[in-house]
C-alpha cells in the first residue's frame, strides 16, 4: 500500500486510550494537545540511539522543542516514542 505509513501497536493503543480520555473525561481537544509527557516517562535521552534521533523525527520541532515531550529537547536527543520522518537519513 503506497502511501500508508505503518501504525505500530503502541500508537494505536496511544490513540485509544486519548480517545478514551476524551469521551469519558470530557477533555477539551485543545487540552489533550497542550498536556506533554515527562522526559522520565518517554525516557528521554539528551543524545542519541544508534541513528534514532529527534531531529528526523515526526514530533520534534526546531530548535528545540518536542509535541510530546515537555521541556528543551536536544536536536541529537532520543526517546522511546521516536517516529521517523519520511525519507530521514
Amino acid at each position: 500500500m503506497t502511501g500508508w505509513r505503518k501504525v505500530t501497536r503502541r500508537r494505536l493503543i496511544e490513540c485509544a486510550a486519548l480517545l478514551a480520555g476524551l469521551a469519558v473525561g470530557g477533555i477539551s481537544r485543545e487540552a489533550a494537545a497542550r498536556t506533554k509527557l515527562k522526559k522520565r516517562v518517554a525516557k528521554y535521552q539528551d543524545h542519541p540511539k544508534g541513528i534514532q534521533r529527534c531531529e528526523i523525527c515526526l514530533q520534534f520541532r526546531p530548535p528545540g522543542t518536542c509535541q510530546l515531550v515537555e521541556g528543551e529537547i536536544s536536536p541529537h536527543g532520543w526517546c522511546q516514542y521516536f517516529a521517523a520522518r519520511e525519507n530521514a537519513q
